[in-house]
């Protein structure tokens, strides 16, 4: 990895002060509780199914590494790009499992021991996601990565509420009637936009848009010929 994600050969470090890293910090730990806590709690019985599904698309992997991979992308320098990371997944984690516990007196062990060392597990991509800004044929090919893992995620969402549709299309306003079609639609407009976003604000260049969605095509390809 150093010989190829060297901050002077394709992005320099920016230098700032010990007060603006631990403000950064310190947003990234309140924004991952608030973002925890909301999800958690439109996740909730007690939300009407209109708005529950908003804490649907919210347990799905793809919000979470867009709003991951912003962070790493404008962080200061790679170290703190993992660590503001992991202090995001983790103080989400937090807030959402405290009010598991707490409020709705479940207490998830191994959910909590499976996410927490994932958050941990996440402070690689974050690492190598913070080179993905920057005029370089390497930070294309990483920029595509998160974009082909939110469109293939995407991608399953659409094929598993049609095979639910094609299951029990012998019931009339089924797919309707359980909400999966607007979940479906909802989650493939805002993962559409979620991709807009990354090519818009990730790319040092937007002439680099050029080579990341070729990339970003052949590993969604890739991603669904061997797992689906």
């Amino acid at each position: 990895m150093s010989v190829f994600l060297e901050s002077n050969r394709i992005r320099t470090n920016i230098n700032v002060g010990k007060k603006k890293i631990a403000y950064s910090v310190l947003f990234s730990f309140v924004f991952g509780f608030t973002l925890g806590l909301i999800a958690k709690i439109l996740d909730s019985p007690i939300i009407p199914n209109e708005i529950s599904i908003l804490g649907v698309i919210g347990s799905n992997w793809g919000i979470w590494i867009f709003v991951s991979t912003l962070i790493a992308v404008y962080s200061y320098t790679p170290k703190l790009a993992a660590t503001r990371v992991f202090i995001f997944l983790i103080s989400m984690l937090f807030s959402y499992y405290v009010y598991t516990i707490f409020f709705l007196g479940l207490l998830p062990i191994k959910y909590i021991i499976f996410w927490c060392i994932l958050a941990l597990l996440s402070t690689i991509p974050a690492y190598i996601m913070w080179f993905s800004h920057a005029n370089h044929l390497i930070s294309s090919i990483i920029t595509a990565l998160p974009i082909s893992v939110i469109a293939f995620e995407g991608y399953k969402i659409y094929l598993s509420t049609v095979n639910y549709y094609e299951k029990f299309m012998q019931y009339e306003n089924v797919l309707i009637s359980k909400g999966n079609y607007f979940y479906m639609l909802g989650t493939e407009i805002l993962y559409a936009l979620l991709i807009i976003i990354i090519l818009f604000l990730v790319p040092k260049r937007k002439k680099q848009c050029l080579y990341i969605i070729p990339f970003s095509v052949v590993v969604f390809s890739a991603l669904v010929a061997i797992i689906l």
